[in-house]
């Protein structure tokens, strides 16, 4: 006995019953969004229709922007139109929004944050490709890791549950929400920014950490500097691990035998740092001349410290930070630090974008684009012992 399954007469095959069943099912909650569209030999089965009906169907579902569809890709179930904007002409469809999580930047950063930049890439690369960047903030201040988990998933959920087209995602609690993050990447284009995630298939956009913190370390060796310390912080990411990699790097180029590293970790905020002023409390012959930092914050912290032990920048200590989010360790003393490309940082997460939603390739993209050394007033020639 044949097992093929047994239609409704091709009359009776109207796509639009077809259309209106697997409409009222995503709008009751039957299929859930972000889930995966059952197969269409499976709805064939159920629905005793033809291929051809649930091809019709699906397209036109998508155009509606019940479902979401990348190439070779089952279709996925997004979030149903309100019966009150249906129809205004102020209606947004999600699936033309590509969202930016991550936090807004700190105090410190007096002109455009790295985020504002990021937005502004996104926008600029976003306009001609008919999406819209919306930027879902993750809060004031980077809190606990348990904290910024519970806000990321939070605002991941969002834009799964939402039918957004994608996201760009600064993850900072890195150990966490991984299986949430794996979740989100298969219902959406996911570009992650800055640091990756353990465990996690996405396509990724940073800089070039590590030739960035070899080259400002090699700045300071020309300037004469052969005791230079290096300030970092617990953080085991590829962004944090590639920049120490920079730094020692540019350490053991050196021939000469005076030049060794001296990596300090920086506690937690309030906490005390006896090794830091034992080691800059020393004589002037024996204490580091200059101190390269993890980041523009951390050089902030540096600075306030060696202010405390009556040493001045950059007659005593050269400070080089990186990120270019602070650009004053106090008023007019400028800060030397590396330059992250941010808008550069948007328009190619974009790009990765576009480029997931218009084909299909297992192979993903990890993107390091190139920064630029600053030259302020916080560094300048060391003086000879």
């Amino acid at each position: 006995m044949s097992s093929r399954p047994a239609y409704t007469s091709l009359k009776s095959q109207q796509p639009q019953a077809t259309v209106k069943k697997l409409r009222d099912r995503i709008r009751n909650g039957s299929y859930t969004i972000g889930q995966w569209l059952p197969t269409e030999r499976d709805l064939m089965q159920e629905l005793k229709v033809q291929r051809r009906v649930v091809r019709t169907a699906v397209a036109q579902l998508e155009q509606e922007g019940l479902l979401s569809r990348r190439p070779n890709c089952r279709p996925i179930v997004q979030a149903a139109p309100s019966q009150e904007t249906s129809g205004s002409p102020y209606q947004v469809d999600a699936s033309r929004l590509v969202a930016l999580i991550m936090y807004h930047g700190g105090a410190l950063e007096r002109v455009d944050s790295a985020q504002q930049r990021i937005f502004w890439g996104m926008n600029v690369a976003l306009a001609g490709a008919g999406y819209h960047a919306i930027f879902l903030d993750l809060g004031a201040n980077v809190g606990t890791a348990q904290a910024n988990a519970a806000v990321e998933a939070s605002h991941l959920r969002y834009v799964m549950e939402h039918g957004f087209g994608g996201a760009v995602f600064y993850a900072y609690a890195y150990n966490m929400n991984r299986e949430l993050i794996h979740e989100v990447s298969r219902a959406l284009p996911l570009i992650l920014i800055d640091r990756t995630v353990p465990g996690i298939d996405a396509d990724y956009v940073g800089v070039e950490n590590r030739q960035a913190m070899f080259d400002a370390t090699k700045y300071l060796v020309g300037l004469g500097h052969k005791r230079i310390a290096y300030v970092t912080t617990y953080e085991p990411i590829n962004t944090v691990l590639d920049r120490l990699k920079g730094y020692l790097g540019a350490l053991q180029d050196e021939v000469d035998d005076d030049v060794y590293e001296r990596v300090l970790l920086i506690p937690f905020v309030g906490k005390p740092w006896p090794v830091f002023d034992t080691l800059f409390s020393r004589p002037a012959e024996e204490r580091p001349t200059a101190v390269v930092c993890v980041n523009d914050y951390e050089a902030v912290r540096v600075h306030e410290r060696l202010q405390l032990l009556n040493l001045k920048v950059p007659g005593d200590v050269s400070i080089i930070g990186c990120d270019n989010i602070v650009q004053e360790l106090s008023p007019g003393l400028g800060l030397t630090t590396i330059a992250q490309p941010f808008e550069a940082i948007g328009e190619e997460a974009v790009r990765l974008f576009l480029r997931r939603k218009q084909i299909f390739d297992p192979l993903l993209s990890h993107v390091e684009l190139p920064s630029k050394l600053i030259i302020r007033q916080s560094t300048t020639a060391a003086i000879s012992d």
